[in-house]
């Protein structure tokens, strides 16, 4: 319903000067256009400084669990890593154990 209306009011003032002036239909078009598009225009709505703070704290608060995720899958990396290198020196003392128990 409001866009009606504001495309009434812009075809309104196009046509109030078409009316002013019959020899410009080019001009009321392009009078038309401009009104139209600054009345479907949004304004820039206010923004209160707690809500922008909270906005603020909620982005710092994400990156901080995405940090803190990275680092926690850092630390199974890593602790993976070890857990197989340990496994792998303990594979290879049984091995040369059993090389020794057989020789």
């Amino acid at each position: 319903m409001k866009v009606f209306l504001k495309i009434l009011l812009a075809s309104l003032i196009a046509g109030v000067w078409h009316q002013i002036d019959n020899e410009s239909a080019g001009v009321a078009i392009v009078l038309f256009l401009f009104v139209l598009a600054v009345l479907l225009m949004n304004p820039v709505k206010f923004q209160s400084p707690e809500k922008r703070e909270e906005y603020i704290q909620k982005l710092r608060k994400q990156k901080e669990q995405k940090l803190a995720i990275a680092q926690k899958q850092k630390e199974e990396r890593a602790r993976l890593k070890k857990e197989k290198q340990d496994r792998e020196a303990q594979e290879q003392k049984e091995f040369h154990a059993r090389m020794k128990n057989r020789s």
